[in-house]
C-alpha cells in the first residue's frame, strides 16, 4: 500500500500555489467529473477528476481552500496505474478512486496527509464508475472485465470491502455507469455499455429486483448506456447513452416516467442533476452540453439551453464537432456550476442562461511536461509535453493563460509540435523558441504561433540563449543561431556524447555536458565557430546532465547522478566539488541560482528538490515528493523578495515555493 508521506506533496511542505493536471480523456469514452464535495465541504466548488496516475481535487475559485489545506487543488498520488475515476464520499470526508487495473482505493480527504483506509482489487480491468450511499457506508461500482468468471459491478462496504449482495452483470462484461439511490429505500442502477440496459437492484443485500408490470424498466435505450444519475431527493433518476436521447425513472420502482429522443445529434457520454434537482445537464459527442428542466414527477422534459463549447474553442461555427471538443463528461460543481471535459482536456465552466457572460477555460496540460522557459521580463513562462502542445502562463498567477494555436487546429487538439517538446528558450527580442522530436524548432510571440520555422536536420537534445546567441544540441552535432537566425553552416559536429548545453550571458563561451563525465567549454568566434577552450574532466564521477551559470556569469554549476559541483569560470576550479552536495539519488535534470547567486536548488527524477548555501555548504534543505515522475525546469521569481521558486514536472504539475522561511532557519 502506497504510504501517506508520498501520497501528495508533504503538509509541511512551503508551497504557496499548485497547478493541477487536466483530466484524462480518451476518444469514446466518458470522462467521469465529481462536483459533488460532500456535506463536510458544504458551499466549496470542488471539482474531482482521474488525470495520469493522479486523483486531482481542485477549487474553481482561486481563494477557497480544501480541508485542511493551505492550497485550492490537491493532486493524489496513491495509484500505481492510470486512474479512471474519482468520486468524493456523500460525508466529504473520503474520495473512493479507482484506476485502469481494476483497482479501489478509499483515501482520507479532511486528513492533510490523505491516509489510505482501504485498498482492494475491485474488478479484473478498468473501474469506470463509482457511486456512494447517502450515509458514506456503501460503495458501488462499475467498469469492465477480462473474462466471463469475473464480474463488471459491485457494491461493497467502503471499509472492510465486505459484499454488499450481487449486482447483475451486462453484456461482454462492460458497463461505466452505476448510481446509489441517496436514501433508504436504497436502490441501486448500473447501466451497460455493450447491451444498452439497465438494471436496477434493492438492498442490501443488493439483488435484483424482479419485474412487476412496467417497473423496473430496462430496456429504455436502444443503444449503450454512458452515464445514470440520481437526484439528491431520490425521487428521480435519469440515463443517457449512444442513442441521443434521455430517459427519466422514477426513484423507487424504476418505472419510466419520461423520455426525450435525440436531444443531441452525437452520443451522451454523460448527465448530471443540478442541486435543487429541477435541471438536467448533458454532454455530447456534437460538441455541445444542454440544460434541460425536468418536472418533479419526471413527466416533462424540457430543453432550455444549448452551450456549444466546441465552437467557442475553434472560434468560428462548425457542422461537425472537431474531435479535440467532442464532451465525454459534465457535472454540477456545488450543485450549481455547470462544468463539462473536452477530448482535447480542457474544462470548460458553462454560464447559467440566467447569469450571462461567455464560456471560460480551464487550461493546462495533462500529458508530461517536458520543457519550460521563463521569460521574467514579460512575467510569463511557456511549458511544452510529450503531446506537443504548448501552454503560455501567468508568472504572478501562476496560472496557465491559453495554449499556444497551431496553424492546422482543425481538430481542436493543439498540437504544434508533432513529437514531444523537449527544449524551449527565450530569444533576444522576447520570442519563444520550442523544439521537439520532429526535429523541428517553432516560433511563438507573445503567445502566437509564428509562420517560420527551422528545420534542425537531428534529433534535439537541449537548448539555451545567452544574450543574442542560442544553441541547439542534437545528437548530431551543435547548431548555433544569432537573434532566433541560424548562423553556422550546419551542424557543428562534436566527437562526444552529449546531455546539457549552456551559453554565457556575453555569447562569448559555450559549456557542454558529456555523457563522458566531462564539461566541453567553447570559445565563439567571430564568423560563429566553435573552438575547444578548456575540459574540465575530473569533476565527475558520472555523466552531467544539467548546467547553469550564476547570474553573474562567476560560477558555473553542474549536476550529474549523484553530484552537484561549482567551477569558477575565470578558471575553471573547483567551488564545489565532488562528494559534498552528493545527495541526489537519480539524474539531476534542472539547476536555479537565487536572485543573489547566494543559494542554488537543484531538482532530479529522485521527485526531490535540494536548496544549498554557498555560506553553510555542509547544510542542506530537502524537499521529497515535490514531482512524480521527476523534476523537469524551474526558476527563482526575480519580481519578488526572498527565495520564490517555481518548478515544473513531469506530472504535469506546476508548483510556487517559498523556500525564504526555511532557508534563513537552516543557513543561520
Amino acid at each position: 500500500m502506497v504510504t501517506a508521506s508520498n501520497a501528495c506533496i508533504p503538509a509541511n511542505a512551503p508551497v504557496t500555489a499548485q497547478v493541477a493536471p487536466l483530466p484524462n480523456t480518451t476518444r469514446g469514452e466518458p470522462c467521469p467529473l465529481n462536483g459533488n464535495a460532500g456535506r463536510l465541504n458544504s458551499g466549496k466548488s470542488l471539482l474531482a477528476y482521474p488525470s495520469g496516475k493522479f486523483c486531482v481535487i481542485q477549487s474553481l475559485k482561486d481563494d477557497e481552500t480544501l480541508p485542511n489545506s493551505k492550497l485550492s487543488s490537491l493532486v493524489y498520488r496513491g495509484h500505481q496505474y492510470a486512474t479512471s475515476v474519482v468520486e468524493i464520499s456523500t460525508s466529504g470526508a473520503y474520495v473512493a478512486s479507482g484506476d485502469s487495473r481494476g483497482q479501489l482505493r478509499v483515501w482520507a480527504l479532511d486528513h492533510e496527509e490523505h491516509l489510505p483506509k482501504l485498498e482492494t482489487t475491485g474488478l479484473t480491468s478498468a473501474i469506470r464508475a463509482i457511486a456512494w450511499d447517502g450515509e458514506s457506508k456503501r460503495i458501488a461500482f462499475a467498469g469492465d472485465r477480462l473474462d466471463n468468471t469475473s464480474v463488471c459491478t459491485r457494491a461493497i462496504q467502503w471499509d472492510t470491502a465486505n459484499s454488499q449482495g450481487v449486482l447483475y452483470q451486462h453484456q461482454k462484461g462492460k458497463s461505466c455507469a452505476v448510481s446509489f439511490k441517496p436514501n433508504r429505500p436504497f436502490r441501486v442502477v448500473t447501466g451497460g455499455r455493450e447491451d444498452g440496459k439497465l438494471h436496477f437492484h434493492a438492498g442490501p443485500p443488493f439483488k435484483k429486483m424482479p419485474a412487476a408490470g412496467d417497473a423496473p424498466c430496462e430496456d429504455a435505450h436502444s443503444k449503450g448506456v454512458n452515464s445514470v444519475k440520481y437526484t439528491s431527493d431520490g425521487n428521480l433518476v435519469a440515463s443517457v447513452g449512444g442513442d441521443k436521447g434521455i430517459c427519466i425513472y422514477d426513484g423507487k420502482t424504476l418505472a419510466l416516467t419520461g423520455k426525450l429522443e435525440g436531444v443531441h445529434t452525437g452520443t451522451i457520454y454523460a448527465c448530471e442533476w443540478s442541486g435543487d434537482n429541477k435541471n438536467l445537464l448533458t454532454a455530447s459527442a456534437d460538441g455541445t452540453c444542454k440544460l434541460f428542466e425536468v418536472s418533479s414527477d419526471g413527466t416533462s422534459i424540457t430543453e432550455k439551453h444549448t452551450w456549444n463549447v466546441a465552437e467557442f474553442q475553434l472560434g468560428a461555427p462548425c457542422e461537425k464537432a472537431p474531435r479535440g471538443g467532442m464532451q465525454l463528461g459534465c457535472t454540477f460543481v456545488g450543485g450549481n456550476i455547470p462544468v463539462s471535459v473536452s477530448t482535447n482536456s480542457q474544462l470548460a465552466v458553462l454560464p447559467m442562461p440566467d447569469a450571462g457572460g461567455d464560456i471560460k477555460l480551464i487550461t493546462g496540460h495533462c500529458a508530461p511536461i517536458g520543457a519550460v522557459a521563463f521569460d521574467h521580463a514579460k512575467k510569463v513562462f511557456y511549458t511544452g509535453d510529450s503531446d506537443g502542445i504548448m501552454v503560455k502562463w501567468d508568472f504572478d498567477m501562476i496560472k496557465a493563460v491559453q495554449r499556444i494555436v497551431p496553424a492546422d487546429n482543425k481538430d481542436l487538439m493543439y498540437t504544434v509540435h508533432k513529437g514531444a517538446i523537449n527544449g524551449m528558450t527565450i530569444l533576444s527580442d522576447a520570442q519563444l523558441l520550442s523544439c521537439g522530436w520532429d526535429d523541428t524548432a517553432m516560433y511563438t510571440k507573445d503567445g502566437e504561433l509564428q509562420d517560420k520555422n527551422l528545420d534542425i536536420t537531428a534529433q534535439p537534445t537541449a537548448i539555451d540563449t545567452g544574450n543574442s546567441l542560442t544553441a541547439i544540441l542534437t545528437v548530431q552535432g551543435i547548431l548555433l543561431m544569432k537573434d532566433g537566425a541560424q548562423v553556422s553552416a550546419g551542424l557543428c559536429a562534436i566527437s562526444y556524447d552529449a546531455n546539457v548545453i549552456c551559453v554565457s550571458k556575453d555569447d562569448k563561451k559555450v559549456y557542454v555536458g558529456g555523457n563522458d563525465n566531462k564539461i566541453y567549454v567553447y570559445d565563439i568566434t567571430g564568423d560563429y565557430k566553435l573552438t575547444e577552450a578548456h575540459v574540465i574532466a575530473d569533476g565527475h564521477l558520472k555523466p552531467v546532465h544539467s548546467l547553469a551559470l550564476s547570474n553573474d556569469g562567476t560560477k558555473l554549476a553542474a549536476g550529474d547522478t549523484r553530484d552537484v559541483c561549482v567551477y569558477s569560470t575565470a578558471d575553471y576550479s573547483k567551488i564545489i566539488g565532488k562528494s559534498k552536495w552528493c545527495f541526489h539519488l537519480q539524474k539531476i535534470t534542472c539547476i536555479a541560482w537565487s536572485n543573489d547567486d547566494k543559494h542554488l536548488a537543484t531538482g532530479g527524477l529522485d521527485d526531490s528538490v535540494y536548496l544549498w548555501s554557498f555560506e553553510k555548504t555542509m547544510r542542506k534543505l530537502h524537499y521529497q515528493f515535490t514531482h512524480r515522475g521527476g523534476v523537469v525546469g524551474m526558476a527563482f521569481r526575480k519580481d519578488m523578495e526572498g527565495l520564490n521558486l517555481v518548478s515544473v514536472g513531469a506530472d504535469s504539475c506546476v508548483v510556487q515555493w517559498d523556500f525564504t522561511a526555511d532557508a534563513a532557519a537552516k543557513f543561520k
